[in-house]
């Protein structure tokens, strides 16, 4: 494409030119006024019909515009180098791609259903800032609850020899808002198939009682009810960010995949990776178990979107448009 710097520095001319004077020039004539107005010693500038701007504009693309609360949106930018989107106060970034900078947009369960505006800011390769206002209409989930039954702690059971764990949420909460060099490649994949004794045993953002009491809460991954020691698998490439025995999860492994995307596997009887380690996606990082809060051998799975946890089950059947 030809574009104004390129066509500036072929003619190694600044004069604003009609029309008929680009034409003599193109042919190689002399055009009245150039050698004047260099001399003049101000400023020129070349005005060129139909000559484009230092590259092709950026354009967004969103994987579709109906999502639901604890869903996500696929963004991507072409011809842009870097960008963000902004949703309800809240900033995702995008990453370098193939076509230009991509990412995504995680819905959060108790962002409001209706009409919203999503936001996105990118950069081209001349350095130009664009942004682009993208409607939305976020759906309602209806969400799913359960009655869970804990067994009381035991009477007789000696005292524990350590001191008992710090709960690990403020952990997980840093690690989920850190952005990293992205790895992840569609698509993403279930840490463990589905099919036989292997099955969901808890949905995302269901809202669940414990011991007979109230309703309360959204649940903020997937639980995969399976044997002990059955492999669980990392949903995508990255690198682990944690591994160690904490206090509701269990044993719990987190990888971060980059550009903002982290996912979490709880309540493993073993963790097969360390801290610092890349995995690839399908790589075992563990084995299911029954350990923390947990009341039979399962996997809790998580996936993280800038912060804000998300339904994994979604990025699987290609209902969000990726």
């Amino acid at each position: 494409m030809a574009t104004r710097r390129r066509v500036l520095a072929a003619l190694g001319i600044g004069l604003a030119l009609p029309l008929p004077a680009i034409a003599r020039l193109a042919r190689g004539e002399r055009t009245p006024g150039i050698a004047a107005e260099r001399q003049s010693g101000l400023p020129h500038r070349v005005v060129l019909p139909l000559v484009g701007t230092d590259g092709p504009r950026p354009e967004v693309r969103l994987s579709f515009r109906t999502p639901y609360q604890g869903g996500a949106i696929y963004v991507e930018v072409r011809h842009g180098v870097s960008g963000s989107v902004r949703l309800f106060g809240r900033t995702s970034p995008l990453s370098p791609g193939p076509a230009g900078v991509e990412g995504f947009v995680g819905i959060a369960v108790l962002d409001p259903p209706g009409p919203a505006t999503l936001e996105v800011t990118a950069t081209d390769v001349a350095g130009g800032t664009f942004r682009f206002a993208e409607p939305i209409t976020v759906r309602a989930t209806q969400w799913t609850s359960d009655d869970i039954w804990l067994p009381p702690p035991d009477p007789n059971a000696p005292p524990p020899k350590e001191p008992p764990l710090e709960p690990e949420q403020p952990r997980l909460d840093a690690l989920y808002a850190a952005v990293t060099p992205r790895q992840w490649t569609l698509p993403f994949i279930i840490p463990i198939e589905l099919g036989g004794d292997v099955w969901v045993s808890g949905y995302f953002g269901e809202q669940r009682s414990f011991n007979g009491g109230p309703r309360t809460g959204h649940h903020g991954g997937t639980d995969i009810a399976a044997p002990a020691g059955t492999p669980v698998r990392s949903t995508n490439h990255g690198t682990v960010v944690m591994s160690e025995l904490t206090l509701v999860r269990g044993n719990l492994v987190v990888v971060d995949h980059g550009g903002g995307i982290l996912s979490c596997y709880g309540h493993l009887s073993e963790r097969t990776v360390a801290v610092g380690q890349t995995v690839r996606r399908g790589e075992v990082v563990g084995r299911v178990g029954s350990t923390g809060l947990s009341s039979g051998p399962h996997l809790h799975w998580e996936l993280s979107v800038a912060g804000v946890l998300v339904d994994g089950l979604r990025w699987l059947d290609g209902t969000q448009g990726f």
